[in-house]
């Protein structure tokens, strides 16, 4: 806000004491700096600051510092014409007065006309907003938006009540469609063979994961490098639900499967000896602390010093991680994948 000199009525010349080196205007909300003790309008010197950081624009180093008291009781003895008075305002205001008269309490300031965007003095504005035709009104039966210069009449009320009604039917209808949509889905997820397109008790090949989306959420995605933990897997008890899902997949941007079996939730609870499994439907399998994690077919035995390396049957269905030290073993046939980023450990537990 410039106070330019022709606005003080009381008091001329004015030192320049009292006016901002920067704007050559009466100060306004005045600081000083400190190393040169002159004095600026609060706004001018932020400008300066924020193109030259820390720099005055008289003595190259500034530091703030608050306006003595005296200052400020000098400066409220001005007398100054409000700022409006070319639109009508003829109001004289003291100095700390001046703000709050220009910004909230002056008739003539200029306001912004609801509906038209017109320019509009504040004090005619109630009336003009009450004329003008481009204010919006909401109707209170039907809810709708129109302008004043606009017919809205019972007829138009009552068509729009019934679009709006016609809208809520179709908002079930469709609400409707969902719930039956969810209901099937809970259907299939009972489901695990429908649901995977193999039984549940064995182990599985190439399953895309569009397959499972639907119904069963990824909870740990790490590459083969990764260094699985048996807190890891516990861990992970608590975002289970009843079914888990381990596999792993070739390829950071692939959406298969190449190797995948399903199991109670309870396997990542086990605590086996090494080389003992335990048994849930078709599959062995087996969480050995400190050395291994992975299922193998019931029909074949477990083969592990940390991981299983067993060669005799069955190598194309079995799947072992390290739990210390290294990353993944073996994915199928595919083996050493230790240090392996391109393959992918995975599990997926059923959605709620």
């Amino acid at each position: 806000m410039e106070i330019s000199n022709e606005r003080i009525i009381n008091i001329s010349p004015i030192d320049d004491e009292y006016l901002c080196p920067i704007c050559v205007h009466l100060l306004w909300k005045p600081v000083e700096c400190q190393n040169c003790q002159r004095v600026f309008c609060k706004n001018c010197i932020d400008k300066c600051l924020k193109e030259k950081p820390n720099v005055c624009p008289l003595c190259q180093h500034y530091q703030e510092k608050r306006c003595s008291p005296l200052l400020y009781a000098l400066l409220c003895k001005f007398k100054i014409v409000c700022e409006n008075k070319h639109n009508g305002c003829d109001d004289i205001l003291p100095y700390e007065s001046l703000e709050k008269h220009q910004q909230e309490q002056c008739q003539y300031q200029m306001k912004i006309c609801r509906g038209c965007q017109n320019n509009v003095l504040k004090k005619d504005l109630d009336q003009h907003e009450q004329k003008c035709g481009e204010i919006t009104i909401e109707c209170k039966r039907c809810k709708l938006v129109y302008k004043k210069r606009e017919t809205h009449e019972q007829l138009d009320c009552v068509m729009n009540m019934l679009n709006q009604s016609n809208k809520k039917i179709e908002s079930l209808e469709k609400l409707v469609e969902n719930l039956q949509q969810n209901v099937q889905k809970l259907e299939t997820s009972s489901n695990l063979h429908s649901l995977t397109g193999w039984p549940s008790s064995s182990v599985a090949h190439d399953v895309p994961l569009s397959s499972l989306v639907s119904s069963w959420n990824i909870i740990y995605d790490h590459p083969y490098s990764h260094v699985t933990t048996i807190a890891d897997l516990r861990a992970l008890i608590s975002q289970c639900n009843k079914q888990i899902m381990v596999g792993a997949i070739q390829g950071s941007s692939s959406m298969i499967l190449k190797i995948a079996a399903m199991g109670p939730l309870e396997i990542l609870s086990l605590n086996s000896p090494l080389n003992q499994p335990t048994t849930f439907g078709n599959v062995n399998w087996y969480l050995t602390p400190s050395k291994s994690f992975g299922f193998a077919p019931s029909s074949t035995t477990i083969n592990c010093s940390s991981a299983d390396y067993d060669e005799s049957d069955n190598t194309e269905n079995r799947l072992s991680w390290h739990l210390q030290g290294d990353g993944g073993w073996r994915a199928g046939t595919a083996k050493s994948l230790n240090n392996n980023s391109e393959w992918r450990k995975i599990i997926m537990t059923m959605k709620n």
